[in-house]
């Protein structure tokens, strides 16, 4: 009876072995701290145009005949102290090594912990051309004081 349970004890270990061998896994998660007061994008969106400080139109799709500016609107916490915001723009004209369709910074400081900003970029100002946004994915990177914070993905029709 003895040897039963023990070859029986060794098929379930072999099983339990196997089925913790799968390579077909899918999915992950991860989680870090903040550190105390530190500054972080509280929202942030892409819209149409902003309107009395804020965003008019949320919208990830644009339409390069009509639109002639992209608007990307922050809500900033714990700014306490001066912070550079650098915005840069990638058009899908560009290749990997070539530099952003623009580039901005901006010094940021508030006296309430709280800081609204937003940047835009005009449609380009080719000569000969009808001044329209190349069509395609288009995306916008966000860092402060030299920190990835995000980036967002928006389509040009």
């Amino acid at each position: 009876m003895y040897k039963q349970y023990t070859s029986l004890l060794g098929i379930l270990l072999f099983l339990i072995i196997l089925a913790g061998c799968e390579e077909s896994t899918s999915g992950g998660s991860g989680a870090i701290d903040l550190g105390r007061g530190e500054p972080n994008i509280v929202e942030s969106v892409l819209a149409l145009s902003v309107h009395d400080d804020r965003p008019d139109g949320i919208t990830d799709t644009f339409v390069s005949e009509v639109n002639d500016q992209v608007y990307l609107w922050l809500l900033w916490e714990n700014i306490e102290k001066a912070h550079t915001v650098e915005v840069s723009w990638f058009s899908p004209d560009d290749d990997v090594e070539d530099p952003p369709f623009w580039t901005e910074k901006r010094t940021i400081s508030s006296t309430t912990g709280e800081k609204i900003t937003w940047f835009y970029i005009d449609a380009p100002d080719i000569p000969l051309s009808e001044d329209h946004f190349a069509q395609g994915e288009w995306f916008v990177e966000v860092f402060l004081d030299g920190l990835f914070e995000r980036s967002h993905i928006f389509i040009m029709e």
